[in-house]
C-alpha cells in the first residue's frame, strides 16, 4: 500500500515537471505607443477647416485624413503587432473598411480596419519591421464624417485630433433635389463596405400626378438585392408635405407596392433595375428604399450612380442619377536594414638610415604612422652612435630612404545568430510532449510496481 502511494507520489510529480517544463510559452502581441504622427484634416476638395460660414462643411460632407508616422529605431515591432489611431467623438467612419498598408520593397507590411462603433482604425503588422527595422515609417490616408449625434448644428464644431485643435463651420441638414418632383440619396453601409442603400421621395408635396410611371436602373458594377426593396404609397396628410427622407421613412403606408413592381435584369442575369405604375390619379408621396450590392471592387472616392426616371400623364418625363460615394482609404510603410559598417585603415611606414664612414658616425631614424578611423598614432625612434678609426681620407655614405604606403578599406558585417520563432501551436506542442511523458512515466511505475512485487 505505501508502495503505492509513493509511485503515486512519483507520477505526479514527474507530471507536473514535464508539464512545467515542456509547455510552450506563448508570445502576445504588444500595441505600439511609441511612435511620432504628424497629421492633418481637411475638406474633402483639399481646403483647410475653417469657422468661417463661407467655407463651411456639408452635412454630409466627408473628411480627409492625412496621417504620417515615424517609429525610432530602438521600437521592436513584431509580426501580430498592433497600432490605434481614434477619431475624436465628434467624427465617425461611416463604414467598416479593410485596407492593405504596402511597404515600400512591394511587400505587406500590415492589414488596417476600421470601425464605424469604436471610431478607431487598428494596424497590424506583418514581420517586415523585423526584417527592415531602421528607419521605420508609414502612413494612412482614410475618410470620415461628422458624427452627427455629437454635435449641435448648424454652427462651429470644435474637435482635437493627435493633439491639434480644429474648428470647423457645419452646415444644416438638407435634401438636395435632383427634380422639383424626386430627391434621392445613396450611401455606403456602416458594417459591409460592398453594399449601397439608396433612398428616394417621389412627390413630395403630394401633388396630384395621373399614371405616374417610375424606373429606377442601377449603374454599373451592382446588383439590387430584392428582398431589400421597400416601395410604399406615403398617407396623405394635406397641408402637410413630406419634409425629409427620415419623414418618409416613418410616415404611415397607403399602400405597399413592393411585391408587384417588375425587376429587369442584365445578360449576367444580374438584377439592375425595376419599374411600376400607379394607374389614376394618386397625390400620395412616394418612398423607396433598396438595397445594391458591389459586383466588382471600386477604386478610391469612387461614386456609383442610380438612375430613376418618372413620367405621368399631367407631368413631364423627367430622368435624373444620384451618387454615393465608395469611401476607400490607402497605407505605404518604409523602412531599412542597419547601415553596414565602413572601416578605413592607413597604414604609413616611413625609414630613413644614413651610414657615413670618415667620422664613422650613425644615425637611424624610425617613423611609423597609422591613421585609422581619424585616429592617429606617431612613434618615432631614433638611435645615435659614434666611433672613430683612424684611418685616412675614405669617405662612404649611403642613404637609403623608403617610404611604404598602405590603404585598406573594409566593410565590416555583423553576422546574428539566427532566430527561431516558436509555432503559433505551442500549446498543441506542449500538450502531446506532456502527453508523452506521463505515458513513459505511467509505464516506468507499473514497471517499477511489478518489479518490487
Amino acid at each position: 500500500m505505501k508502495m503505492k502511494r509513493k509511485l503515486l507520489s512519483l507520477v505526479s510529480v514527474l507530471t507536473i515537471l514535464l508539464g512545467a517544463f515542456w509547455v510552450t510559452k506563448i508570445v502576445k502581441a504588444d500595441q505600439v505607443t511609441n511612435y511620432t504622427n504628424t497629421a492633418s484634416i481637411t475638406k474633402s476638395d483639399g481646403t483647410a477647416l475653417s469657422n468661417d460660414p463661407s467655407k463651411a462643411v456639408n452635412y454630409w460632407e466627408p473628411l480627409s485624413f492625412s496621417n504620417s508616422i515615424t517609429f525610432p529605431d530602438e521600437v521592436s515591432i513584431k509580426a501580430g503587432d498592433t497600432l490605434t489611431i481614434k477619431l475624436p467623438e465628434q467624427l465617425q467612419f461611416t463604414t467598416a473598411l479593410t485596407f492593405d498598408v504596402m511597404h515600400t520593397n512591394g511587400q505587406l507590411a500590415g492589414k488596417a480596419t476600421t470601425d464605424p462603433n469604436t471610431g478607431e482604425v487598428t494596424v497590424t503588422f506583418t514581420d517586415i519591421f523585423e526584417k527592415l527595422p531602421n528607419d521605420k515609417a508609414m502612413t494612412l490616408n482614410f475618410n470620415a464624417q461628422l458624427n452627427h449625434n455629437n454635435i449641435s448644428i448648424p454652427g462651429v464644431v470644435n474637435f482635437n485630433y493627435n493633439n491639434v485643435a480644429y474648428s470647423s463651420y457645419v452646415k444644416d441638414k438638407d435634401i438636395t433635389p435632383i427634380s422639383p418632383d424626386v430627391n434621392k440619396v445613396g450611401y455606403q453601409d456602416k458594417s459591409n463596405p460592398g453594399l449601397i442603400h439608396w433612398k428616394v421621395l417621389i412627390n413630395n408635396k403630394q401633388g396630384a400626378i395621373d399614371n405616374l410611371t417610375l424606373t429606377d436602373v442601377v449603374g454599373e458594377d451592382q446588383e439590387i438585392v430584392k428582398d431589400s426593396l421597400v416601395a410604399a404609397r406615403l398617407q396623405y396628410i394635406a397641408g402637410d408635405d413630406v419634409d425629409s427622407l427620415d419623414e418618409a421613412a416613418s410616415r404611415p403606408y397607403a399602400e405597399d407596392f413592393s411585391k408587384n413592381v417588375t425587376y429587369q435584369t442584365n445578360d449576367l442575369g444580374l438584377t439592375t433595375g425595376f419599374t411600376y405604375t400607379i394607374p389614376g390619379s394618386s397625390n400620395n408621396a412616394i418612398f423607396i428604399s433598396y438595397t445594391t450590392r458591389l459586383t466588382s471592387s471600386q477604386s478610391a472616392g469612387k461614386d456609383v450612380s442610380n438612375t430613376i426616371a418618372i413620367s405621368g400623364n399631367n407631368i413631364n418625363y423627367s430622368n435624373q442619377t444620384g451618387y454615393a460615394r465608395i469611401e476607400s482609404a490607402y497605407g505605404r510603410a518604409s523602412s531599412r536594414v542597419k547601415r553596414q559598417a565602413e572601416t578605413t585603415t592607413v597604414t604609413e611606414t616611413t625609414t630613413s638610415s644614413s651610414s657615413e664612414t670618415t667620422t664613422s658616425e650613425a644615425t637611424t631614424e624610425t617613423s611609423s604612422t597609422t591613421n585609422n578611423n581619424s585616429t592617429t598614432t606617431e612613434t618615432a625612434t631614433s638611435t645615435t652612435g659614434a666611433s672613430t678609426t683612424q684611418t685616412k681620407t675614405t669617405a662612404s655614405q649611403t642613404n637609403v630612404p623608403t617610404t611604404t604606403n598602405i590603404t585598406t578599406t573594409s566593410k565590416q558585417v555583423t553576422k546574428q545568430k539566427a532566430r527561431f520563432v516558436l509555432p503559433s501551436t505551442g500549446e498543441q506542442a506542449g500538450l502531446l510532449l506532456t502527453t508523452v511523458g506521463l505515458v513513459i512515466v505511467a509505464v516506468a511505475g507499473v514497471y517499477f510496481y511489478r518489479t518490487r512485487r
